[in-house]
């Protein structure tokens, strides 16, 4: 029907509701103007146009799937298979598709199985739609083995069908098998090179596994593809800036073009990138555009760099009102508490220091910590020297057993525990954190006892300088790059 019908017959049913009475038309113009309704996108009148066709035309099937349909946009799954299951037509895709969507959303994949196993026995001409639109709903809805099945099902009838393919490189990933996604990812990018999609899928997926080069470099052919995707170009940055290119995620950054709410999410991570070029007051002026926004994302980390950039611009004030201010934000906090813990020592206040230490002890044990953040947490192995350098030695042990239970892989933890045992005098103990050296470790720890400097044990595996004072904890905490970021 054209553009003009269509309008003359929803006038007549507004002429109609004006006057307050009910027009009739047939079911096929209900529908025409439902249609134009759903191509415009404009839903003022669709609701009222629709009841009014059931009204009129109880029966119709077309009108009682788009009131299915509805049923299901509001997530009213159970009313819109009483409504369709009362629709007694075969080859119906649209009829098919909604009782399909329904059973998965009900978590009922038996049905789902039983439907498409009917229209497979029907051999129905829109059986390779069925797996393509109802596979993305179960993986959508995390069903993922049923996800899988229904995958791997389709393409045993359509081996050839690049969506389902697509699809099985989701869920690849969301088994945690990237090897595999990135191989199937790459046979789909060999089938269409210049899909924007599968380049954007690869670079993604090369991101995830810390392959920062490669993700670069499918961002790029990404981009050649289709060069308007703010959310690519904010990633490719990002994959910049762990990859070390700092001057070029910059770079990246400033020529992303966006409203105020993308340039509220750059900010930040431009940030990161001066930080890490130990550019301090630009850093800090992009910081302080976004310090005070309680919504900003990852805000205790925005802390952290803002109050390093306040420690090297000269402004030690600053940083100590917003290391105030960051721990009452977030009282919870790892990093923030790790850093008041050495802003306590640098004071002074080593009991202070202590009781917060013990508090991120307690943190940890409870499990609601973020594994990344217990990276951070290493850091407090300072914390433990000083209490081994004044000679608190069971203290010292009871804070380095707790951080290698965080993270085993702590540099030179096994030599921090050695040494204090052997402070104490406990060679048995002393044996079994030796044996445990890295062979890298090992070697620093013999040319340390030549040189008869075992209390001048640092954390830093690549550090050869002396021990830090306690004076200097805080500040090396934050000219950590690790720690700020």
């Amino acid at each position: 029907m054209k553009k003009d019908d269509i309008s003359r017959l929803l006038q007549r049913y507004l002429s109609a509701k004006e006057e307050g009475k009910e027009p009739y038309f047939d079911a096929d113009q209900i529908d025409e103007m439902l249609s134009s309704f759903e191509d415009s996108n404009d839903y003022t009148y669709f609701d009222e146009v629709l009841d009014l066709g059931l009204k009129l035309h109880p029966g119709n099937s077309a009108l009682r799937i788009k009131k299915s349909r509805q049923f299901v946009y509001n997530e009213d799954y159970e009313s819109a298979l009483a409504m369709l299951k009362n629709i007694a037509e075969t080859d119906n895709q649209d009829l098919d598709m909604l009782k399909l969507e329904c059973y998965c959303s009900l978590d009922q994949y038996s049905k789902v199985l039983e439907i498409t196993e009917e229209l497979i026995a029907r051999d129905c001409d829109y059986l390779e739609e069925v797996f393509e639109e109802i596979s993305p709903i179960l993986t959508d809805l995390d069903m993922n083995e049923e996800a899988r099945d229904f995958v791997d099902r389709g393409l045993a009838l359509f081996p050839d069908n690049l969506i389902l393919k697509n699809e099985l490189c989701y869920i690849f990933e969301a088994e945690g098998d990237v090897p595999r996604a990135i191989e199937l990812c790459n046979e789909l990018i060999d089938k269409n090179p210049y899909s924007y999609e599968y380049w954007f899928t690869l670079g993604r997926l090369h991101s995830t596994v810390g392959d920062y080069e490669k993700a670069i470099e499918a961002f790029d052919f990404a981009l050649t593809c289709d060069d308007s995707d703010t959310e690519l170009k904010i990633l490719k940055a990002y994959c910049l800036y762990m990859n070390g290119s700092y001057e070029k995620a910059i770079e990246e950054y400033q020529e992303i073009e966006g409203d105020e709410e993308v340039t509220r999410r750059i900010s930040p991570l431009m940030a990161k990138c001066y930080v890490r070029l130990e550019q301090y007051e630009k850093a800090y002026q992009l910081l302080s555009t976004v310090i005070n926004d309680p919504d900003m994302e990852d805000g205790a980390t925005n802390y952290i760099n803002y109050i390093n950039c306040c420690t090297e611009t000269g402004r030690n004030d600053e940083a100590s009102s917003k290391l105030t201010k960051a721990v009452q934000l977030y009282p919870d906090n790892v990093r923030i508490l790790s850093l008041l813990s050495l802003s306590l020592l640098d004071s002074g206040k080593k009991e202070e220091s202590v009781e917060i230490t013990n508090k991120i002890f307690k943190i940890i044990d409870s499990n609601n910590i973020d594994p990344e953040i217990q990276e951070e947490c290493n850091r407090l192995i300072h914390a433990g020297e000083y209490l081994l350098s004044i000679g608190e030695v069971d203290k010292a042990i009871s804070y380095y057993k707790k951080v290698l239970q965080i993270n085993p892989k702590t540099p030179l933890i096994h030599i921090h525990l050695a040494m204090a045992y052997l402070h104490n005098q406990d060679l048995k103990n002393f044996a079994n954190h030796i044996n445990q050296i890295p062979e890298e470790d090992l070697f620093r720890l013999i040319r340390k006892i030549k040189s008869g400097a075992f209390g001048d044990l640092d954390i830093d595996s690549d550090n050869e300088e002396g021990p830090i004072q306690p004076k200097d904890l805080a500040k090396e905490f934050l000219k950590n790059k690790d720690n700020s970021n």
